[in-house]
This record gives structure tokens, C-alpha cells and sequence, in this order.
């Protein structure tokens, strides 16, 4: 005589078959899934008694529990990324890019004072002023000096500057001085009295000697 594991109950094995109480109670008529299945006791073989029971067990395991179907994994299903705004393009377009690289340095050169035939931070004229920001910021390389710059790129007229524009001022006879364009009526220059500065256009000293523009920056 053996035990056989099956909710505790004893059964007697013969070498051959089964015989008394089947070890698993879900062999008793019962409710499975809304469906009445009466399973008489009879002597059966032992292949077809572990058949049995495994169908048993598959039962009460499907009345107990409803599984999900399994969802879809298919790209159409997956969360999306937000859709570009486009901001990231807004930001690098050429405006934005040129008035971003002369501010940085009006940053680096604000208030270095203004010295003739200077080109560095312990002084700079207005000239040499310009050629070292296109060279730094822009990786342009252009004219040291005033007359120079005048020969350059093209005209451009009052009302249509843009930003990186050369503009240029007759200050007395013979004294020519040039700035870069900022927008706004601005402009970022080396003034003799002052440094490296921010000025506007509309102040009168700059607005009684404004002079022309010249556009370097290809658009």
C-alpha cells in the first residue's frame, strides 16, 4: 500500500490500478466554469488516471482564473513621441544664430577700451573690433580696416538691415567709424569714447551721422 499525493486523501495501488478514493477531488461531481462534469470512480489504468488528473487540474485552474488576452505589441500600439514642434529648427535659423554669436561677444568684449590699431582685450578700434568678431564668432575672415570694409559685400539700404550688417558713420571729415548690426535699431561697436558697446541707431549723435550698410553674412 502507498499514499498518492492529492489532497490528502489514501489510495491503495495495486502494481496496476487504482483503487478506492481518487486523489484528487476535482474528479467529484462538481461546478467547473458553469458546466456540471460528473466523473464516476472506476478502476482505470494508471496512463489513463494521470491523464485524468491533469484535465482536472486544467479545469480548476480555468474556473478560478480569468486571463487577459494578450495585448498587441505591434508599433501601432506603442505610445507615440510627441509630434517635432519645430522649436528646435526655429532656434538655429540664421538670425538667431548670428545675434546669438555677436552677443556672446558683446559678453566677452564689453568694455575693453578703445585703442587705435588695437586687437585685443587691453584695447581695440572700431575696425579691428569687427574683423576679430567675424573671425571668432563667424570663422569669416575680412578686412582689418574701415576703407577695406567699405569695398566688401553689398550695399544694403537703411530700412532693410538685418542682423550681422556692417553699418558705417562719417564722424568728421575724413574719420570713418563702423559697428555690426544687432536688430532692434542696434548696433554692437567699439566706440572711442566708451569700449565695446551697444548702441542705437535712433540715438541723435548715431542717427545724424549714420553714413550706408554693407551686408557681408550670405543668405
Amino acid at each position: 500500500m502507498a499514499k498518492v499525493p492529492g489532497n490528502g486523501l489514501l489510495a491503495q495501488y495495486t502494481g496496476r490500478r487504482f483503487l478506492g478514493t481518487f486523489p484528487c477531488d476535482c474528479c467529484q461531481t462538481r461546478q467547473v466554469s458553469n458546466h456540471t462534469l460528473s466523473m464516476p470512480f472506476k478502476p482505470v489504468s494508471h496512463s489513463t488516471s494521470l491523464a485524468t488528473m491533469l484535465f482536472c487540474i486544467a479545469l480548476s485552474a480555468c474556473a478560478t482564473k480569468n486571463i487577459p488576452p494578450v495585448q498587441d505589441a505591434s508599433p501601432a500600439n506603442e505610445p507615440q513621441p510627441p509630434k517635432d514642434d519645430n522649436t528646435t529648427a526655429e532656434l538655429l535659423t540664421s538670425d538667431n544664430f548670428l545675434l546669438n554669436s555677436l552677443l556672446a561677444q558683446k559678453e566677452d568684449w564689453q568694455g575693453v577700451p578703445y585703442r587705435y590699431g588695437g586687437l585685443s582685450t587691453k584695447g581695440v578700434d572700431c575696425s579691428g573690433f569687427v574683423y576679430l568678431t567675424f573671425l571668432s564668432q563667424l570663422n569669416m575672415h575680412v578686412p582689418r580696416t574701415t576703407a577695406e570694409l567699405l569695398k566688401e559685400g553689398e550695399p544694403v539700404a537703411r530700412n532693410e538691415l538685418t542682423v550681422g550688417d556692417l553699418v558705417f558713420f562719417r564722424l568728421s571729415r575724413g574719420n570713418r567709424h563702423v559697428g555690426i548690426y544687432l536688430g532692434d535699431d542696434s548696433f554692437l561697436h567699439a566706440s572711442v569714447s566708451n569700449g565695446v558697446m551697444q548702441s542705437s541707431l535712433g540715438n541723435p549723435y548715431w542717427r545724424e551721422r549714420y553714413w550706408q550698410a554693407r551686408r557681408l553674412v550670405g543668405r
